[in-house]
């Protein structure tokens, strides 16, 4: 009987190909969310540390145009969180897809590879069903030769 081949195997090396690549970039995408929550958690910081200087300053007393500085310093600082927690969003949006995507390319995988093990399987009954009758013929063509 001919060797095993899986008719599918190119199609199956391709999804295999494309799954890699899926995964490869939702890491690289994963590791720029990584980032970005990084770089809020510092703009935030960067916030609470102002207001924290702005509230000492107010109890220690200050004119009002250090006061009106303060307050444009604090929206500046909260316009930049904002910024950021939006670039997050995208970003986490986009990680999603992503992960949608590895999802879809893992399942195309998995079921090809499901039936190229079916079909291994059915290859191998057949293997045995063969060799069966191989020996079953080589018994009686000695029975007949001998009886």
């Amino acid at each position: 009987m001919k060797k095993f081949k899986f008719q599918l195997d190119t199609v199956l090396r391709y999804k295999g190909q494309v799954l890699e690549t899926r995964l490869t970039e939702h890491g690289q995408v994963l590791a720029q969310v990584r980032r970005q929550e990084e770089v809020l958690e510092e703009a935030q910081n960067n916030l609470w540390d102002y207001l924290q200087e702005y509230r000492e300053k107010q109890a220690q007393g200050m004119t009002v145009v250090d006061a009106m500085k303060y307050q444009m310093g604090i929206e500046v600082l909260e316009r930049a969180v904002q910024r950021e927690e939006e670039k997050l969003s995208r970003l986490r949006q986009l990680e999603e897809e992503k992960r949608a995507r590895v999802v879809e390319a893992k399942q195309e995988t998995s079921t090809l590879e499901r039936l190229k093990e079916l079909k291994l399987g059915e290859y191998n009954s057949a293997i045995a069903k063969e060799e069966e009758k191989n020996i079953d013929d080589l018994v009686a063509s000695r029975r007949a030769a001998h009886g």
